[in-house]
């Protein structure tokens, strides 16, 4: 496995709909501005870290061996979450949500059926920072789940880590210790409306996925 340490300036393609806060957009003098200016040498980068299962009680009856964060250009988000589902069995169940409220979770469905649903909406759920989806399956021995933050990075909770790092090469993407994540300094969420009329608004995309898989 190749592991590697970086310290670079940011490098990772953002959704249209994130940004860095222009500094008169945040209170002078205070700890805010001083991650703003820390954030110009953050190593947002793409990459990912991975943790082996700790030894914490509340995941002992979780049955995943890994968990890792990915950050991938936005423009190549959505083909890595369909290389990624190929870790999933066939049935899996869709979770989403506006970001910071509770999350719905849906009906188990088969696996390439949602994720052509999905797809036709692609655009949204990678660049709706007002958004949270993911795809799970849970079974009393396996977690598999892949979860895009409203930030638009993956967290993924896997079983075979010999599969996942060979999707991680075909993606070039490097295991690196000190990668950073957006949602770790100050950022400016904007609607996606703004930038493309066509989009789907985030509560009405919401509703088509409680019709869907609720």
């Amino acid at each position: 496995m190749i592991r590697e340490t970086k310290s670079m300036k940011e490098s990772l393609e953002l959704p249209i709909t994130l940004r860095i806060p222009n500094i008169d957009e945040v209170p002078a003098n205070s700890g805010v501005s001083e991650r703003l200016e820390k954030r110009k040498t953050a190593n947002i980068v793409e990459g990912y870290i991975l943790n082996q299962k700790d030894n914490n009680p509340d995941h002992s009856d979780l049955g995943f061996n890994f968990y890792a964060e990915i950050n991938i250009n936005n423009s190549n988000l959505w083909n890595l979450i369909v290389s990624l589902s190929k870790e999933m069995p066939e049935t899996i169940a869709v979770i989403f949500g506006h970001e910071g409220s509770e999350l719905n979770y849906g009906k188990y469905s088969n696996k390439e059926e949602t994720l052509s649903f999905l797809s036709k909406y692609s655009k949204e759920i990678i660049t709706d920072t007002f958004i949270e989806i993911g795809l799970i399956f849970h079974s009393e021995n396996e977690l598999i789940e892949i979860f895009v933050s409203e930030s638009k990075y993956i967290k993924f909770w896997g079983v075979n880590e010999e599969s996942f790092t060979q999707i991680m090469n075909n993606f070039n993407l490097k295991q690196i210790d000190n990668i950073e994540f957006v949602d770790e300094y100050p950022k400016v969420r904007e609607a996606l409306r703004l930038f493309d009329e066509t989009a789907i608004e985030t509560n009405d995309l919401i509703k088509m996925f409680e019709k869907e898989f609720i």
